[in-house]
């Protein structure tokens, strides 16, 4: 049986020095379903426990609640945020209401986005993204990992977009262009 993996909505914005990057989380109609009614079970399990006075399995069932509604709400509205330029790579991870406070790490010369695909997958092919940097002694380090897969094209646009950071601008002058005529 192959699952299908949702496609994440990918949004890439470049305004010359910054690459700004949000992926959502897109998750199909079946596993929306099949989330909110786990989350429903879970809650009237916990409920019926305290109604008939069993602790152990109240505090269970409200355990497994707790794990399931987490992982549902990262599902259903997670959201990651990733600013990147030549020095520092700024993320956080948002989720409904719950969000995680802004992170910045140093990027040592360049930075290179590093694809891994995700096997099981048909058409489109996932791919889970990496970036990375070497720091001062030139070891390869990671910066950041998406959690969330985007298509593989969508990893080729990240990493053309975080090559225009690195290109080098080259003004023409055509003003000062010397003419050789014969």
């Amino acid at each position: 049986m192959d699952w299908k993996m949702s496609q994440n909505d990918l949004i890439l914005d470049y305004d010359g020095n910054n690459v700004c990057i949000t992926i959502k989380s897109k998750v199909n109609l079946t596993h929306r379903i099949f989330l909110i009614s786990g989350n429903l079970s879970f809650l009237g399990m916990s409920v019926l426990a305290i109604i008939f006075r069993m602790p152990a399995v109240a505090f269970a069932a409200i355990l497994l609640l707790a794990f399931f509604l987490r992982y549902s709400l990262w599902k259903l509205y997670g959201k990651e945020r990733l600013t990147i330029n030549k020095r520092l790579v700024t993320y956080s991870n948002s989720c409904l209401f719950f969000k995680t406070d802004l992170q910045t790490r140093q990027v040592g010369k360049k930075i290179t986005v590093i694809p891994y695909e995700l096997y099981g997958q048909r058409s489109p092919k996932m791919v889970n993204v990496v970036f990375e940097t070497c720091n001062v002694n030139n070891v390869p380090e990671n910066v950041y990992e998406f959690s969330l897969p985007v298509r593989a094209e969508q990893a080729e646009m990240i990493s053309y977009m975080l090559s225009l950071l690195y290109l080098n601008k080259v003004n023409f002058d055509f003003n000062k262009t010397k003419l050789c005529l014969n």
